[in-house]
């Protein structure tokens, strides 16, 4: 079991704590809701979507957060200002999780933003996510409100290809973020297909060993990107790939994962969870005491 060279921030959001040395506290996993393509989503435009299927797919997650002893968050994925509204607001009031603000435009994100200060759930908000391109109006909103928790997501043409770059855009970004507010950074360090999820691997480990930062990635679109293997239409095959790609950040030390559409929680969760509890195991031979939630104590209801 390794150790890392920089002090590890933990930081406590919606009753979840996340980041630490490797196997400290369990994973945060990520599910999207209200994506393009949901099939619960009625109506983009304006925000109509089927509440019996979403208050299923949360309920779900949240059984699947107990069973398994692993952190979970909804991420809200809002398509503009009208539809953000009412997405926020659903979500917060049906679930206690925490929730990640994906905004789709900078209106989205500023509406999105007013409606987590209104509910007064900013403690168990983050937003997702801060890039090299986020406008100002994003930032001034964020200082505005006083969000505290975001998420850095480490992309730019150049990082794309190097895990190195993926750092630079990390320490370019840190004093911008800081004066907006923001005290709990999370990294993503960028998958966008099959090659690029070892490079953002690579990255995770950096930036916890220099920096100390809660990392992760979107690994699930390393499968959402792989045009062959949707051509496959082969279902069991997908869901092995995808519960590899979930779990191959976590093997190497990743304090979150966005495992894509809440849907594939069912599998996601299993697998991560497995992982959390290998590692607990480790811990708990060097002396370290874990919480009796912690995956290692879970497995058997898995």
């Amino acid at each position: 079991m390794w150790r890392f060279s920089a002090q590890q921030k933990v930081y406590e959001i919606g009753g979840f704590k996340v980041g630490g040395e490797v196997g400290e506290n369990s994973t945060l996993m990520i599910g999207s809701i209200f994506y393009k393509g949901d099939k619960a989503v009625k109506d983009e435009k304006i925000g109509i979507f089927d509440r019996e299927l979403v208050e299923k797919r949360i309920k779900n997650a949240e059984e699947l957060s107990d069973r398994t002893g692993l952190s979970a968050m909804i991420d809200v994925v809002c398509s503009n200002p009208e539809a953000a509204e009412k997405y926020v607001e659903f979500v917060s009031e049906y679930t206690n999780l925490p929730i990640s603000i994906d905004a789709v435009s900078v209106e989205a994100a500023v509406k999105g933003l007013e409606a987590a200060a209104r509910l007064k759930i900013l403690d168990r908000t983050v937003f997702n996510s801060l890039t090299p391109e986020t406008k100002e109006q994003v930032y001034a909103k964020i200082k505005e409100v006083g969000l505290k928790s975001a998420i850095i997501l480490t992309y730019s043409t150049k990082a794309i290809i190097s895990s190195k770059e993926r750092v630079k855009v990390l320490e370019s970004l840190i004093p911008k973020v800081e004066a907006a507010g923001i005290e709990k950074i999370l990294v993503d360090t960028v998958v966008v297909d099959i090659a690029t999820i070892g490079l953002a691997c690579r990255a995770i480990h950096e930036i916890k060993e220099r920096f100390g930062y809660p990392s992760g990635c979107g690994a699930h679109n390393a499968i959402a990107s792989w045009k062959t293997l949707k051509e496959k239409k082969d279902r069991m095959l997908n869901a092995v790939f995808s519960a590899i790609v979930n779990g191959l950040p976590i093997a190497v030390g990743a304090d979150f994962v966005l495992y894509g559409p809440i849907d594939a929680a069912d599998h996601a969760f299993p697998v991560v969870g497995l992982i959390n509890a290998t590692y607990g195991q480790v811990l708990m031979e060097e002396g370290k005491r874990l919480n009796l939630t912690h995956p290692r104590f879970k497995i058997a209801t898995f």
